[in-house]
């Protein structure tokens, strides 16, 4: 009995493991691609795409109305909710970018991680064999050995720790795009094809952009105007003082709001502008030191070799150099990154991602 249940059970599970993997199906994605079928999933922007509809029905049937009782006030309104309802949509598509591209760039540098990480495993067990022959002909101490020993097992678990970084952000980027877990994804995104990824405006022009294609303004431009609406039709001789006095205060309220709003809007490119600075800064950082470590690993190598130096001095500059190039892949990442959110800030994302069509 216990054999024929046991069968059963590697039965099932050898037809659960062929359906898994006969299902299972592949991906490639370009970012705009990706960005496309994440913002098509998206439950957030779902409910304002709903939210929208709403609006434009209430508005159709402000205008079938408009037979039996005539108010173009009431007509405008319903009209300005309407475009309320639009800004309302696309912030919440900017927003929903936001985090998408975050994701994005989390599983490239997850990905990008585990091949400099696999170098250097290869790289530190050559040391380990190299140190372990000098051990033998006595030429240097047991804390040398012990000492390449480390730096090998701590390769070796920075690389499991990439993988599964990678897999978390596969996880997230199937869960954006609504896809099975058990599917199989890849980015193409190859920094060699980025000519396009670079500021080529002024941190003036970059203020008038924001200010021009702001989602938040444009909202808070038409939120303006329904509240003078709303004034108006309180000023009416239907209303009384007192709503006609709470309208005027809330028209106030709307223009003070639209110039926060603006006010924050040049705060956050500023702040996104000075990032980006940051990040090229960094990149150039990380190349002088990666070339100067590169120079020292030569020559103690050669010191090394000669005896002149311990396994474990070789060592410190060796993980120094992989720290650094770890690091550098990093910025660069943070770079394209920085660039991507300064474009949000602008309210002109898509300028920048046209670079995959040119």
């Amino acid at each position: 009995m216990t054999k024929r249940i046991l069968f059963i059970f590697l039965t099932v599970t050898i037809l659960l493991a062929f359906t898994v993997s006969a299902t299972a199906a592949e991906y490639s994605f370009k970012l705009q691609q990706y960005l496309e079928m994440s913002l098509a999933e998206n439950r957030e922007v779902k409910e304002a795409e709903m939210n929208l509809e709403a609006k434009r029905i209430d508005l159709a049937r402000e205008k079938a109305d408009q037979e039996l009782r005539p108010s173009p006030l009431l007509l405008k309104k319903a009209e300005t909710e309407v475009d309320i309802a639009e800004r309302n949509l696309e912030i919440t598509k900017d927003r929903v970018t936001k985090n998408l591209i975050n994701d994005f760039f989390n599983y490239y540098r997850a990905d990008n991680s585990i091949s400099i990480h696999q170098k250097y495993r290869e790289i530190l067990k050559e040391e380990l064999a190299n140190i372990k022959e000098k051990y033998k002909q006595g030429s240097i101490i047991k804390s040398d050995l012990m000492q390449a020993e480390v730096e090998l097992k701590t390769a070796e678990s920075n690389l499991k720790k990439a993988v599964n970084d990678q897999q978390r952000a596969a996880f997230k980027l199937k869960q954006n795009l609504n896809l099975n877990f058990t599917d199989r994804i890849q980015i193409k995104f190859k920094e060699n094809d980025l000519k396009g990824w670079e500021l080529n405006k002024s941190q003036e022009e970059l203020f008038k952009i924001a200010l021009n294609k702001r989602i938040e303004i444009k909202e808070t431009e038409t939120n303006k105007e329904l509240q003078k609406i709303n004034y108006q039709i309180a000023s009416a001789d239907y209303s009384s003082k007192l709503e006609a006095e709470q309208a005027k205060n809330e028209l106030e309220n709307a223009k003070n709001k639209l110039e926060l709003i603006k006010d924050r809007v040049k705060l956050e490119v500023n702040n996104k502008y000075l990032d980006h600075q940051d990040s090229i800064a960094e990149i150039e950082r990380y190349e002088k030191v990666i070339k100067s470590l590169k120079e020292a690993l030569r020559v103690k190598k050669l010191y090394f070799e000669e005896d002149y130096i311990t396994g474990t001095e070789l060592l410190e500059t060796e993980v120094e150099l992989y720290r650094n190039e770890i690091n550098y892949s990093y910025a660069k990442i943070d770079y394209y990154l920085s660039l991507a959110e300064l474009y949000l800030s602008t309210g002109d994302f898509e300028e920048l991602v046209d670079y995959e069509t040119k």
